[in-house]
């Protein structure tokens, strides 16, 4: 399970629902094939931070890194 972004679609008004990223300056995103097409686009089609500049210095948001609790299926020893 990934974190989904909750921003919204550029004239569609629909959800984004694309996988978030951080980049190491902190700032948290999608990334989108195309510029200003998610309202909480946080990187380029090319893996530039808008916030930073950094190029590819972008990690995958695991759920565990924002609090959301484990589910059976993920780890079954623990209920």
């Amino acid at each position: 399970m990934l974190v989904r972004c909750d921003g919204t679609r550029s004239g569609y008004q629909l959800l984004c629902n694309g996988s978030v990223y951080q980049c190491v300056c902190g700032h948290t995103g999608c990334v989108q094939s195309k510029t200003a097409t998610c309202s909480k686009q946080g990187f380029s089609v090319l893996g530039q931070c808008v916030a930073c500049g950094a190029v590819g210095k972008h990690t995958l948001v695991a759920p565990e890194a924002v609090g959301f609790r484990r589910t059976l299926m993920q780890d079954p020893q623990t209920s």
